[in-house]
């Protein structure tokens, strides 16, 4: 049993990760490790291995004490446990931070300033250890400042030898983003395996496209209509399919090579969210005879009257070949938009 869903959203935690200019990212250590099973369920986790780690002796049983990776109740439990940790805390950032910014193990938050960044970072580390002895490591931020408040041994892995005042910084991986600590911006890096040109090739490029906040939107639905228009014409998922399609295919390919140069803006105002006085959320909508689509942007008026906009989110859905008409496929969208409205302005995304 997988138990009650604990997690949260992992939209929300990307926003929440977007809303002020100093992001930090960070990750629980061996974060199933950390909480034991109950002696007597541990009968469920048997299994057998060498004796003494040693292949030429016999196998014997042994069972785990702690939870494991690939376990169905593992991330319930040892999300409720992390919040446990900071249950009777008496600092509110150090539990906003564990209890809404973070998504199993990896903790994504941003704040107004640096001193703030380091401070909740910092009371978050002891807190986690001393309740829990859970260890926060694997520390990356777009603020030189904020990573050199920490001991190098606490810092990603590809930073921990680097100098950071001069040298530039390695693109961090979290939650299926890349992040350019350089430049404050999410970038992408496509996969170039060459896949065979059958259903199950074509459907395996088009999934690599992992597009949490629907920012390459346009991309992904071009891939996923070329790929209902291939898979009809085929039964089998490994049998070729039609040649005369093949240029179109590999059009679509080449093109994503253009997403290892975008870059879209980490910090949704390039403004602290925080001090902008009036916050409104657009949501726009439309349909064709292909698909359909919706997109939030984030209006926002600071203290000097400047107004910002921002990219939010957006969805889009490929529409069914037959059977609908341009008039309900507008309202498809427009029900489309209203989920996507209701979605982005609810508190668990951090967008009020």
């Amino acid at each position: 049993m997988s138990g009650p869903v604990l997690m949260n959203s992992l939209v929300g935690v990307l926003h929440h990760f977007r809303k002020e200019p100093f992001a930090v990212m960070a990750d629980i250590q061996q974060m199933f490790y950390g909480f034991f099973v109950t002696e007597n369920h541990r009968n469920f986790l048997r299994f057998f291995w060498h004796q003494d780690h040693n292949p030429h002796k016999e196998l014997i049983e042994y069972r785990m004490c702690v939870h494991v990776f690939g376990n169905s109740p593992s991330p319930a439990v040892a999300t409720y446990g992390l919040r446990r940790c900071v249950e009777h805390s008496e600092d509110p950032e150090v539990k906003e931070f564990v209890n809404n910014q973070f998504y199993v193990d990896d903790g994504l938050a941003s704040f107004p300033t640096e001193e703030e960044a380091i401070s909740v970072l910092q009371k978050t580390c002891e807190t986690l250890f001393q309740e829990g002895q859970l260890k926060l490591h694997k520390i990356a931020s777009n603020s030189k400042t904020v990573m050199n408040s920490f001991c190098t041994e606490d810092l990603a892995s590809d930073l921990k030898t680097l100098d950071i005042a001069k040298a530039d910084l390695p693109l961090q991986h979290s939650l299926g983003l890349v992040w350019d600590l350089n430049t404050d911006t999410f970038t992408y890096r496509v996969r170039d395996d060459e896949k065979p040109f059958t259903r199950r090739g074509v459907l395996s490029v088009v999934n690599s496209l992992f597009d949490p906040l629907g920012m390459i939107a346009p991309f992904v639905l071009q891939g996923r209509i070329l790929m209902r228009d291939l898979i009809a014409e085929t039964i089998d998922w490994d049998d070729p399919l039609p040649e005369c399609r093949i240029k179109d295919w590999r059009n679509w390919k080449d093109s994503l090579k253009s997403l290892e140069h975008l870059q879209v803006p980490r910090c949704l105002l390039q403004h602290s969210y925080k001090d902008c006085d009036v916050k409104r959320l657009h949501v726009f909508s439309d349909a064709s005879e292909q698909a359909i689509a919706a997109v939030a942007f984030l209006q926002a008026i600071d203290s000097n009257r400047t107004i910002r906009i921002g990219f939010t989110y957006g969805k889009s859905k490929i529409a069914p070949k037959h059977g609908h008409t341009i008039p309900r496929l507008e309202l498809c969208a427009a029900v489309l938009a209203v989920e996507v409205g209701e979605m982005v302005s609810t508190s668990r995304t951090g967008i009020e």
